[in-house]
C-alpha cells in the first residue's frame, strides 16, 4: 500500500513541477514577445505610452513593464523553467517505475529465492 501511495505522490509531484515549468516557459516567451514589440515601436509612441502609463490598457501596461525588465531576469527565468521541466520529468518517470512486492502466481505469497 505504501508503494502505491509513493508512486501516486511521485507522479503527481512530477506532473506539478513539469506543468509549472511549462507555464514559466510560456510566461518567458510572452515577456520576450512583449519586449520585442515595445522595442520595435516608434520611439515617440513608446515615450508617449510611458508618460501616459496610468491611462493605458492592460496589454500596453504589461508590454511597457516587460520592456523595463533586465535581460538577466529573463535568462534566469528561462533557466529556472528548464530546471523545473527536467526535474519534473524525472520525478514523474520515477513514480511508475516504483515496484511493490510481487506475489507468486499460484500460491499468492511473497516470492522467495
Amino acid at each position: 500500500m505504501g508503494v502505491r501511495i509513493a508512486r501516486w505522490f511521485f507522479t503527481l509531484l512530477g506532473g506539478l513541477l513539469l506543468g509549472a515549468g511549462m507555464v514559466l516557459h510560456g510566461e518567458v516567451a510572452l515577456a520576450r514577445y512583449a519586449r520585442h514589440e515595445v522595442a520595435s515601436t516608434f520611439f515617440l509612441w513608446r515615450e508617449l505610452g510611458n508618460l501616459t502609463f496610468a491611462f493605458q490598457g492592460g496589454d500596453t501596461r504589461f508590454a511597457l513593464a516587460m520592456a523595463e525588465l533586465p535581460d538577466r531576469v529573463i535568462r534566469e527565468s528561462d533557466r529556472a523553467a528548464w530546471v523545473l521541466v527536467t526535474i519534473g520529468g524525472l520525478v514523474a518517470l520515477v513514480g511508475p517505475l516504483l515496484r511493490g512486492h510481487r506475489r507468486a502466481a499460484a500460491g499468492g505469497g511473497p516470492v522467495r529465492g
